[in-house]
């Protein structure tokens, strides 16, 4: 009997673990993320107009780099634990796509010298703060 007691304790701490991680955005949750995306587009664009400028020097573009990865990362990770309201899943995975679109953006550049490849990087950011204002306008 205490073996199913504490049997059944250990299973209802689990799932109420599992359970704690995962979140329901609301609309204003989906907005703020939209916002903090536009945000991060909105920073990845003035960098690649710095590195561009050749005001940037290799091992701060570089460090920068890997400092908005790592923001495009963890937001895109919280967008995994979370589930939108009813009605806005499209909203949500457009969000997802346009985090992974501007991750893949920051991996593609090796060459910080390449303006052509910095210039293509700064069209498609600006086509991903394009959909983001997309998204924000359907909710």
């Amino acid at each position: 009997m205490l073996k199913a007691i504490g049997a059944f304790a250990f299973g209802s701490v689990l799932v109420l673990c599992a359970c704690s991680s995962h979140k329901t955005l609301t609309r204003d949750d989906l907005r703020s993320d939209i916002t903090s995306a536009k945000s991060l587009a909105a920073e990845t664009s003035l960098f690649l107009d710095y590195v561009c400028q050749h005001r940037a020097t290799e091992h701060y573009a570089q460090a920068h780099i890997e400092y908005l990865a790592q923001e495009i990362d963890q937001s895109r990770q919280e967008l995994q634990k979370s589930s939108p309201a009813q009605g806005d899943e499209h909203v949500l995975q457009i969000l997802k796509t346009q985090f992974d679109a501007l991750s893949a953006e920051l991996h593609n550049i090796h060459q910080l010298g390449d303006e052509t490849a910095l210039t293509t990087a700064k069209q498609h950011v600006e086509r991903i703060q394009r959909a983001l204002d997309k998204a924000n306008s359907s909710l």
